[in-house]
């Protein structure tokens, strides 16, 4: 049965947020957390990404992953380059109902991230059910509309 999303905008103002991983996905979701003012940890064997040490208020401890570091978390990112690992910090995290975001599969996972567009008036997030390319062009689609309507 394929997951089914619920579009719903959440506070994660001072919210726990595990990372594992430090690729190059890794290091935009933490940009995108930190925009929202998430408190970010993030655990991996190796930094694969140089601009994560650049980034304040993020907590990188290098070392291997362990169940129980998903303890306390609002939201799991499974951001490793190994997919069958991610899927198993997918299933450790649906056994403790803990929202997770798994970057190599578009099922095994209980939330995604949108492509957002912030103005003054709206916030409006867009999803193409797990596939980014499609949701940046309709991104910058609405975007070039805005600048001519609004």
């Amino acid at each position: 049965m394929q997951n089914r999303f619920f579009p719903l905008f959440v506070d994660i103002t001072g919210k726990n947020v595990l990372i594992v991983g430090a690729g190059k996905i890794a290091y935009r979701k933490a940009k995108t957390l930190l925009e929202y003012e998430a408190n970010i940890t993030v655990i991996t064997k190796e930094i694969k990404e140089p601009m994560f040490e650049s980034l304040e208020n993020v907590l990188i401890e290098q070392r291997e992953f362990n169940e129980h570091d998903i303890k306390d978390k609002f939201l799991v990112v499974a951001a490793t380059d190994d997919a069958e690992f991610n899927n198993y910090i997918y299933n450790i995290c649906k056994l403790s109902n803990t929202l997770v975001n798994n970057i190599t599969s578009k099922v095994d996972m209980n939330c995604r991230f949108a492509s957002v567009i912030e103005t003054p008036e709206y916030q409006i997030g867009i999803s193409a059910k797990g596939n980014p390319v499609k949701s940046k062009e309709l991104k910058n689609k609405i975007i070039e509309f805005l600048k001519k309507y609004l």
